[in-house]
């Protein structure tokens, strides 16, 4: 008897750190859709939530380990570094946190910035809960990522920006098959209605002045424009090239893979060098 297709919505959110993927998850909780329900607390750097699981959160720091690396390392991780039987018992304890976390049937959201570099684990787990994964990629300018994370984490430009591009390339690349859509954090906060309506999700009016009231101005910090990103020297060209491709798709992602490609293969070169787990 064959199994039955997965049908149980999952709108997976990949996004880098500092990006906006805290805010647009509270938004598309506020229209309806579920979180889990053991959420890391807020904290002085996110003092509005972060609106993710604490346990797959911790869950995920020990995979990167596994894998050689850890949230601050911009190169992949090395899945052949888990041995069957250990990936085994993540893959079972990721279940057992889905089905803790998340009863029912609803549509539900999945966000924590480091799934973006962890979708071959978490795909087939996904798909053994019942789960039809979705990609939502939440784009935040490199700049203002970069210095936000200087502020949060003391990295410095340089590794805040290659750690944004580590994170896009493996959301980006993990997703190619799967339904997606990028959505940038200037637009959440300059159009919310209109960037909903683009993906189709019908605005819930009850909650609509809490919507407004939780993406006020407070949120924007070191902005920056484009332009000054395309001018600045100290920003590689394949992260420009990169951040210039999430521009211009249109929020249903048809996005060219060869920009990515060929950032991608720049990476590898420039951070070859960097000692295993890098950052941890």
């Amino acid at each position: 008897m064959m199994a039955e297709a997965p049908s149980r919505p999952a709108v997976l959110v990949l996004g880098m750190h500092r990006s906006g993927t805290s805010a647009f998850t509270r938004v598309l909780a506020l229209q309806g859709l579920a979180l889990p329900s053991k959420l890391l607390v807020p904290l002085p750097a996110n003092p509005r939530g972060y609106w993710e699981s604490r346990a797959v959160t911790l869950l995920d720091d020990r995979i990167l380990r596994a894998a050689g690396r850890s949230w601050r390392d911009p190169r992949p991780p090395v899945p052949a570094l888990l041995t069957p039987e250990r990936r085994e018992r993540f893959a079972a304890e990721a279940l057992r946190i889905l089905q803790d976390e998340l009863p029912g049937e609803a549509p539900f959201i999945l966000k924590d910035p480091r799934i973006c570099r962890l979708m071959w684990f978490w795909e087939p787990v996904l798909h053994a809960f019942g789960a039809r994964p979705m990609v939502v990629m939440p784009v935040r300018n490199p700049i203002e990522a970069a210095r936000s994370l200087t502020e949060r984490e003391g990295l410095g430009m340089a590794e805040g920006l290659l750690l944004w591009l580590g994170h896009v390339l493996a959301a980006e690349r993990g997703s190619r098959h799967l339904p997606r859509a990028v959505v940038h954090y200037d637009d959440l906060l300059a159009d919310w209605r209109g960037l909903l309506a683009q993906l189709g999700v019908a605005f819930r009016r009850e909650t609509a002045l809490e919507t407004e009231a939780f993406l006020s101005p407070a949120l924007r910090h070191h902005e920056a424009g484009t332009d000054a990103l395309l001018r600045d020297p100290g920003v590689p060209t394949p992260i420009k090239r990169v951040y210039a491709e999430l521009r211009r798709a249109p929020a249903e992602s048809g996005l060219d893979p060869a920009p990515f490609d060929a950032a991608a293969a720049w990476l590898e070169a420039a951070v070859s060098d960097a000692p295993a787990g890098a950052g941890a």
